[in-house]
């Protein structure tokens, strides 16, 4: 039987994530069923004394996987991960968010697929999002699962949840890793690597829980969200991944999504863009 290879977990991590989400978060990758060699903390600027203890300590019990970078002042989230890339040593990576969760066997059970399944350059999965606790969970996230579904997918909506991915390190690299798209760098991301020829996955379960808050559909909305969104869109349409009808289709839902009351755009992405039923792993 063939060994599942080694993979980097990515963690960038700036000053306002609370310390508790963020030990909740390295513990659930220093749990894995199959744990990862290499964990690089990227510090996007100075971090409080709290964090700094948090990471601290966990460097203490696993220090042979942990390797840290910190910038001087806040980078923002693309430069952090090419930062982490930079750093890698493994041929897979995942970037994991600073107070997100990661179910135990999230890790064992992509690398087992990926080792299966060769051809395939990029593996996410379902997820949910839970408010202040694992057990309150408000939205279950399902993935289309695989490279048909994805594609057609892309041409609407961003089709990996970001948190959720292994990727080939190289195949990022080759596709020009992150790049200045605010509010929009992984989606920008998936569509390179789209053109590229590179194969996608989503496992078909349950192995992500995405925190979020009661102020979430507050941050969708006003001119400033809606601004990056649409030079995204316009960037990709010039760009012939976008046809006219999906840019203006899509950019259409945007504006109004963004200039809805805040109560409307949070039954919105409820009803269309979420499942507010949580159905398991299956």
């Amino acid at each position: 039987m063939n060994k599942l290879e080694n993979y980097s977990v990515i963690m960038s991590i700036y000053d306002k994530v609370d310390e508790n989400h963020l030990l909740a978060s390295i513990n659930s990758i220093l749990n894995q069923t199959y744990k990862t060699n290499e964990f690089i903390i990227i510090k996007d600027g100075k971090l409080t004394k709290k964090q700094e203890k948090v990471i601290n300590e966990a460097i203490k019990k696993s220090p042979n996987i942990f390797k840290c970078f910190e910038f001087e002042n806040n980078q923002g989230a693309g430069i952090a991960y090419n930062k982490g890339l930079e750093m890698c040593t493994n041929k897979w990576a995942a970037i994991m968010d600073s107070d997100d969760y990661a179910v135990p066997e999230k890790f064992e059970k992509q690398m087992n697929y990926l080792l299966n399944n060769p051809e395939i350059d990029l593996i996410g999965s379902n997820a949910v999002e839970f408010i202040d606790s694992l057990n309150n969970v408000v939205s279950y996230r399902k993935m289309p699962e695989n490279q048909i579904d994805i594609i057609k997918f892309a041409h609407s909506r961003c089709p990996m949840i970001q948190p959720t991915v292994i990727f080939k390190v190289e195949a990022v690299r080759k596709s020009g890793s992150y790049q200045h798209s605010p509010l929009t760098e992984d989606y920008d991301l998936y569509i390179r690597m789209i053109e590229n020829g590179y194969i996608f996955y989503n496992y078909q379960e349950i192995l992500y829980y995405v925190r979020t808050s009661k102020v979430f559909f507050q941050r969708r909305g006003g001119i400033k969200y809606l601004k990056p969104i649409l030079n995204f869109k316009y960037k990709h349409f010039k760009n012939g991944f976008f046809s006219l009808f999906e840019f203006l289709k899509t950019s259409l839902a945007s504006l109004i999504v963004s200039l809805m009351p805040n109560c409307l755009r949070a039954t919105f992405y409820k009803l269309f863009l979420r499942e507010t039923k949580h159905e398991g792993n299956n």
